[in-house]
C-alpha cells in the first residue's frame, strides 16, 4: 500500500496512510461510512466457534473507529478437503456475532485456497466529528487495554495439539467471541483521544503504528500486561506463533527493551492476536471515568503504559 499514490478527495477523511484500522468516507454534514475488511486462517478446530472469532475480528475494525456497524459480506477460502457442513457451521457461528452486533450480512465471496481462509467485508455509519483515529495520541495520555494477550501462543499450542489447561481454553475462547462494542461506545461516550485494535500485529505492531501516526513515544510495562493464564509457560518451553517472527521483523527497530523484561514478555508482545482488545490512548483527566464505565460494563482492562513526548515512534518497554 505504501507504494500506491495518495488519494486527494476531502471526503476522504481516513485512508491509508495511517495504517488506520478501517477507511473513512463522508457521506454528508453527520455520517460517514466506514469500511474494512479482515480475512485469515482457522485459529481454532471448531468451524462454529472460528466463524463467531473470525466476525468478532472483522467487526473489531469499525469499533476500533468509534463505528457501527450495518452490513457484512462473508469472504470465503474454501479448500475442498472441507466438507460442506464444516462450512455452513462457520458461517452459522458468525451470523451469531453479526447478529449480535445488529449487522446484517447481505451476501459474500468464495474463492478456492490452499488453505481454508475467512473473514468478513464490513461497512458501517460514523459521525465525522466523533471519529477515533490512531493518529492522535498525545503526551501523557494513559494506554487502557481491554482484552488479555497470548491469543497466538494458545493457538499454536492447540494446532500442535499440546496439553492446554482448561482454564486458559474457556478464557481464550470467550476473549475472542467476545465483541468490542461496548468498549467502543464508552471510549466515544468518555471522549478519547486515539485508539486501535490489538490484532496480527500484535501490541508491538499496532502501537507502534499509532505512534508513529501520532508523532509521539511510549512507555509500556511488562508486570502490568494483562496475559491469559498459563501463556508465559508456554513461551518458556517453547510454543512460539509464526506471528512473532513477521512482527519482529517489522518492529524490532522501534522497541527498547530494559534488561529486566524476561524473554518471555518480549515475545508476548511481539506475538499476533485475533480479535484483541481494543487499545485506547486516553487523558489523564477522563481516565478514571473511562475505567469506571468499563468496570461497570464488566469489561476487565488495564493501564498498560503511557504516551510520552520523548523519542518519537518508539515504545520503551519497562518491567
Amino acid at each position: 500500500m505504501s507504494k500506491l499514490p495518495r488519494i486527494k478527495d476531502k471526503r476522504i477523511l481516513v485512508g491509508f496512510n495511517t495504517a488506520d484500522d478501517a477507511g473513512v468516507f463522508q457521506i454528508s454534514k453527520n455520517k460517514a461510512i466506514v469500511q474494512t475488511v479482515d480475512v485469515f486462517a482457522p485459529t481454532i478446530d471448531d468451524p462454529y466457534l472460528f466463524g463467531e472469532i473470525a466476525a468478532c475480528n472483522s467487526l473489531s475494525d469499525i469499533y476500533a473507529m468509534g463505528g457501527k456497524p450495518l452490513l457484512a459480506m462473508n469472504v470465503v477460502g474454501f479448500h475442498p478437503k472441507y466438507p460442506l457442513d464444516w462450512f455452513s457451521k462457520m458461517l452459522l457461528g458468525a451470523f451469531k456475532k453479526t447478529k449480535e452486533a445488529k449487522t446484517f450480512i447481505v451476501g459474500g465471496h468464495t474463492f478456492v485456497s490452499e488453505q481454508v481462509m475467512f473473514g468478513l467485508a464490513v461497512t458501517g455509519f460514523i459521525n465525522p466529528k466523533k471519529i477515533i483515529t490512531n493518529a492522535k495520541a498525545r503526551p501523557n495520555d494513559y494506554l487502557v487495554l481491554t482484552k488479555p494477550l497470548g491469543v497466538e501462543i494458545f493457538s499454536y499450542a492447540l494446532l500442535k495439539k499440546l496439553d492446554i489447561p482448561n482454564k486458559l481454553y474457556k478464557e481464550a475462547v470467550k476473549s475472542m467471541t467476545t465483541l468490542n462494542d461496548k468498549a467502543s461506545a464508552i471510549m466515544v461516550k468518555i471522549g478519547v483521544n486515539a485508539a486501535t485494535d490489538i490484532t496480527g500485529f500484535g501490541l508491538i505492531g499496532h502501537l507502534a503504528e499509532m505512534i508513529s501516526a501520532s508523532k509521539v513515544g511510549a512507555e509500556i510495562y511488562a508486570s502490568s500486561l494483562p496475559v491469559l493464564p498459563e501463556v508465559l509457560s508456554l513461551i518458556k518451553n517453547g510454543v512460539i506463533g509464526a506471528g512473532y517472527g513477521m512482527n519482529y521483523a517489522s518492529f524490532a527497530n522501534q522497541v527498547i527493551f530494559e534488561k529486566d523484561v524476561s524473554e518471555e514478555y518480549q515475545i508476548l508482545v511481539f506475538s499476533s492476536e485475533t480479535s484483541g482488545g481494543l487499545l485506547i490512548s486516553v487523558p489523564e483527566k477522563k481516565l478514571a471515568k473511562l475505567q469506571k464505565e468499563l468496570k461497570r460494563n464488566r469489561i476487565i482492562s488495564k493501564v498498560i503504559g503511557r504516551i510520552v513526548k520523548d523519542h518519537p515512534a518508539t515504545i520503551i518497554v519497562r518491567k
